[in-house]
């Protein structure tokens, strides 16, 4: 209850058809000569907190001398918001309703009014009375002639207890819409936990079918690369040999601009064998799986210098130690000779010089492979790692494309990525990344060497 409803005037209906009786009300519950006495009472029923209420607060009493006058009352006062607490109904009231007949009907106003019988005659049993009212904790008799302790009692414990109805019918509400509230809250959630549940059906659903797609790609490219391999491959040998015998058998019977065309017919042989080669690498690349080894690349790129044999004029040195890491063999393999290769082809100086670096930067190592050759244009940096992007920078013969666009894929794969830096003219570096997580450093400190 808040402090403006403790200030607040209790309201009680006094229905009676003798006025006397309602003067008696008057004089029990409103004269200030009984106002010690009914705080006294109160303190004794609820406590000494409770008197405090009644030192300020007073009784409102409303009268009526028939039931259905009482009756409208009730009603004006339930629609002005400010109902009556408790109704004194005198049982015998002729010519109109008795009591219970009052009762009734006010009960189907305000059901929440505590009900007091005032009655001298026994007209209805309590048998009766409960039938007709049925068992009820809002209803009481009163004997007449009642003792004005015995009313004051009764107004002071049934306006408490109206009140305390109100605030518990209050709690009731106010935690029935917090309940309501949250079961509203929850059955969203639900909902939405529902549509997150067939959408990620659905994604798993799309997920299945695109890796059927992919598992179909991937076949289909081997079979491809299978096809390439037999069907391309072989007719692309016998063109050449059939080209290599004509040339060995009529060289001298063709003449000069024959024989041209002979040796352009075997070279551009060579040049599709190579693209078929480069196709086939490219397919290749990281569809083998390894389990990964602990490479010391120390020992391991030195391996890769010798097997591409690099001409005597090519030096190619370790800027700094090399870390060892844990990786797919292959892999390494074809990154690390595809980059050096193509260093070492396209080195256009009398003294080629190849530099391999290793530095630390975060969760990654970045490796470097720079040389002094004719450098790239910077608008190429992109080009070069694309399938069959030729840069023609060397009177040399033209490779295929393939190499950077494997090193490209390579890397990607383990998480990395590479790039190009270069000036034309003065040479270029390769950078690429590989991600340090299963990796360790070799602690054993190798001086810089130089190979050839």
């Amino acid at each position: 209850m808040n402090p403006s409803d403790e200030q607040r005037a209790h309201r009680l209906l006094v229905i009676d058809d003798n006025p006397s009786i309602h003067k008696d009300f008057e004089s029990i519950l409103l004269d200030e000569d009984d106002r010690s006495t009914l705080n006294s009472l109160r303190s004794e029923m609820f406590g000494n907190g409770a008197s405090t209420s009644v030192m300020t607060s007073v009784y409102q009493l409303d009268f009526a001398s028939q039931g259905k006058e009482g009756c409208e009352k009730a009603k004006i006062a339930r629609s002005e918001g400010h109902p009556y607490e408790v109704m004194f109904v005198d049982m015998r009231m002729p010519p109109g309703w008795d009591g219970l007949q009052t009762i009734e009907q006010i009960w189907e106003i305000d059901p929440d009014i505590q009900a007091v019988i005032c009655t001298a005659y026994s007209d209805y049993s309590w048998g009766e009375i409960t039938e007709r009212l049925g068992r009820s904790d809002k209803l009481l008799i009163l004997k007449k002639p009642f003792d004005s302790a015995e009313v004051a009692q009764l107004a002071s414990a049934l306006t408490e207890k109206w009140h305390l109805t109100q605030q518990a019918a209050l709690k009731t509400e106010e935690l029935e819409q917090r309940v309501e509230e949250r079961t509203n809250a929850l059955t969203q959630a639900n909902e939405r936990l529902k549509e997150e549940i067939v959408e990620r059906e659905e994604a798993q659903r799309q997920q299945a079918e695109l890796l059927g797609t992919v598992e179909n790609m991937n076949k289909e490219l081997k079979d491809f690369a299978s096809i390439v391999s037999h069907d391309l491959k072989a007719p692309l040998r016998g063109i050449k040999a059939l080209a290599t015998w004509i040339m060995d058998d009529c060289s001298d019977k063709l003449g000069e601009e024959a024989n041209e065309q002979l040796n352009m017919l075997v070279n551009r042989v060579d040049k599709m064998y190579e693209l078929v080669d480069g196709v086939l690498r490219y397919s290749r690349a990281g569809r083998t799986e390894e389990n990964p080894l602990q490479i010391d690349l120390n020992k391991y790129i030195p391996d890769i210098i010798d097997m591409l044999a690099p001409p005597e004029n090519i030096q190619i040195t370790f800027e700094s130690t090399m870390p060892v890491i844990e990786c797919e063999q292959t892999r390494i393999l074809q990154l690390f000779q595809n980059l050096l290769g193509n260093a070492i082809k396209y080195n256009d100086k009398p003294k080629g010089q190849i530099k391999i670096d290793c530095v630390e930067e975060g969760d990654f190592w970045k490796f470097s492979i720079a040389d002094n050759g004719p450098g790239i244009e910077e608008k190429h940096f992109e080009r070069i790692f694309k399938m069959f992007q030729i840069l023609t920078v060397t009177d040399k013969p033209e490779g295929t494309g393939v190499g950077l666009t494997i090193a490209k894929k390579i890397t990607e794969m383990c998480g990395g990525t590479i790039w190009v830096e270069s000036q034309l003219g003065k040479g270029s570096t390769f950078f690429f990344t590989l991600p340090k997580k299963k990796t360790r450093i070799n602690h054993a400190k190798l001086k810089a060497n130089t190979t050839r």
